[in-house]
């Protein structure tokens, strides 16, 4: 007498499991894929709200408010004036002076910053004893604060108390000794140097990145056909790094164009609006002249070149990726 095996739990399990309809396992499936897109949800939304709290809805209210002529204090006060702003824009010498600076700024803070930071890139690319000491030195102009960095600046170029100039003098360098900060044929520079100095940190480590992702087999094969050390850097990682390189000198150019700490605390744009730029006479107009409506305008126009760069680089990188 034969008997017939009976099945386990887990076969059970699965023969239940196999003979529901179809419909049934669908219906589970997309119960499944709702509570994750809910729980997704639940971190994501957050974030979207500090987003348009902090950025969208200022940045909107922001180009609304150029729009008005508005001293900042109460709502009721609100008047709109049309274009009136950006026709004052055209008008203003300091606004066109400060339009200048930062064209400066950005010309030279940008080629400054990225022929420094690729060149230190270059020597410490490889692994050598100390690489790593050097790699932290580079790079802790970038985590300082603005505003100690600039008032540490004040101080050590300051005429009378500062270490600068006796320093200069000590060396036989009297003739350059001198108001570092409150001469306008110097305050300009004094400050580009600063910046550089603060930010060619963070593109050196954009770099080292970029050049540890490059092919090894490249840098092999130019070797091997006898290219010399600068051959292979300028045939062989300048063009493999092209996206790199867009994208710091957006990056930068982005840096150039809302700089502001540096130069309100080190001279809040003089002498003689020496070293004015947008941020700072936007500021100055806004909550020390009482003309919101202005400032406004001036931060629009900053709002508007920034873009103007973000689509450049957007293109640029299109066409990079397509060649």
């Amino acid at each position: 007498m034969t008997t017939v095996a009976r099945p386990t739990e887990h076969q059970r399990e699965t023969l239940t499991t196999a003979e529901q309809p179809r419909d049934t396992r669908q219906r589970r499936k997309s119960h499944i894929a709702g509570t994750s897109k809910v729980g997704a949800a639940g971190f994501i939304l957050p974030g979207y709200f500090f987003y348009a709290g902090f950025l969208l809805i200022p940045l909107v209210l922001t180009i609304l408010l150029s729009f008005t002529n508005w001293n900042g204090i109460g709502y009721n006060t609100i008047q709109g004036n049309g274009v009136k702003n950006y026709v004052k824009l055209v008008n203003d010498p300091v606004f066109l002076q400060a339009l200048v600076h930062n064209g400066v700024f950005l010309a030279t803070t940008v080629i400054l910053k990225v022929v420094l930071a690729f060149a230190l890139a270059l020597a410490v690319r490889r692994a050598f004893p100390g690489g790593g000491f050097f790699r932290a030195v580079f790079v802790i102009p970038s985590i300082l604060s603005l505003i100690v960095v600039s008032l540490l600046l004040k101080f050590l170029v300051d005429p009378n108390n500062g270490l600068i100039n006796p320093l200069l003098r000590s060396i036989g360098l009297g003739a350059f000794a001198g108001s570092w900060l409150g001469d306008p044929s110097r305050a300009l520079p004094v400050l580009i140097g600063l910046d550089v100095w603060l930010g060619f940190g963070l593109f050196l480590f954009v770099f080292l990145a970029g050049m540890s992702a490059l092919p090894a087999d490249v840098s092999e094969a130019a070797k091997v056909d006898g290219a010399k050390p600068w051959q292979e850097t300028w045939f062989v990682t300048i063009p493999l790094l092209a996206p790199t390189f867009r994208l710091v000198v957006l990056l930068g150019c982005i840096e150039s164009l809302k700089v502001f700490a540096t130069v309100y605390v080190a001279t809040s744009g003089g002498p003689n609006h020496s070293t004015e730029v947008l941020a700072t006479w936007a500021f100055f107009q806004a909550f020390t002249g009482n003309q919101v409506g202005y400032g406004s305008a001036i931060m629009s126009v900053l709002l508007v070149a920034t873009l103007i760069l973000a689509v450049f680089y957007v293109r640029a990188n299109q066409k990079g990726n397509i060649q």
